[in-house]
């Protein structure tokens, strides 16, 4: 009696049985299984969904890089995943998944940075930047933070010293 393969959607829906079961391990390597990108893709957000669901850190960064094409991750909800970690007060985790994304983390960590320095912590804002490669481009960003710290203390009513420049100049910009 021959033996029925499944098909790639049926691989799919069986690697979400097993993330939501905890069985990751063998969610991984029935995604390995899969052939259409399409279902691939849909397999490996899952699972970076339902961690991250979890709050897991370690669990998110294994699934980030033991993911075979990073492309599979790439979404909103990809780049969004720091300041998930960093809006539940999870610093560290939040740097670390950014790191862990390689140089799709990049935007993360400035928006990390961006995140603590509204919160007036601009060490972590400082710790955050120190994780950028591209020198230029985190000392840019630095200045920027710098430059709105002014606006930052008038806001909580510590200062009340500082330029429309400062009000006037943002992260974004």
């Amino acid at each position: 009696m021959p033996t029925h393969t499944p098909t790639d959607e049926e691989l799919k829906n069986q690697v979400i049985r097993q993330v939501l079961a905890g069985d990751t391990a063998g969610a991984r390597q029935t995604a390995g299984e899969i052939d259409d990108r399409r279902y691939l893709r849909d397999a490996w957000q899952m699972m970076l969904f339902v961690e991250s669901e979890r709050g897991n850190v370690e669990a998110v960064k294994s699934t980030i890089l033991s993911c075979p094409d990073p492309s599979l991750l790439a979404s909103h909800f990809y780049l969004e995943l720091p300041q998930l970690f960093i809006k539940a007060g999870d610093r560290s985790g939040a740097i670390e998944i950014a790191k862990a994304m390689g140089s799709a983390g990049v935007l993360p960590l400035i928006g990390i940075a961006a995140h603590l320095a509204q919160d007036g912590d601009m060490a972590g804002a400082h710790d955050a930047l120190s994780h950028m490669e591209d020198d230029d481009l985190r000392a840019m960003i630095l200045r920027k933070v710098i430059a709105y710290q002014p606006t930052i203390q008038r806001l909580d009513g510590s200062n009340s010293v500082g330029g429309q420049a400062a009000e006037d100049d943002s992260l974004a910009a």
